[in-house]
């Protein structure tokens, strides 16, 4: 009797070792793809924008994650004067990494 509860309980751990296996590669596969995506969420869209604006950026063309999730790259981000940018920021802080004026 006591060799089938012991067959039962190895039987019950490995059944939930696998479904933990299961969950976690499934939420990895998950953020490769919100990171290969490239495009923010909402709420990251909603938290860079307002980074941009208190800069002084008035607009912007497409905002788009590269270097792996590392950072954001801001395309066309134009200043009140009109001059017109192309922005890298860090995914998790959103410091300026790289500021290149455009013609």
């Amino acid at each position: 009797m006591s060799h089938i509860l012991c067959r039962r309980a190895a039987f019950r751990l490995a059944v939930l070792g696998f479904a933990t296996v299961a969950t976690l590669s499934v939420a990895q596969a998950q953020e490769r793809r919100r990171v290969e995506n490239d495009a923010p969420t909402a709420a990251e869209r909603k938290r860079i924008e307002g980074v941009l604006q208190q800069r002084g950026y008035v607009r912007w063309k497409e905002i788009e994650r590269e270097d792996g999730g590392k950072t954001w790259e801001v395309d066309d981000a134009y200043t009140a004067d009109g001059k017109r940018y192309d922005l890298r920021l860090s995914a998790d802080d959103l410091k300026e990494i790289d500021k290149h004026l455009e013609d």
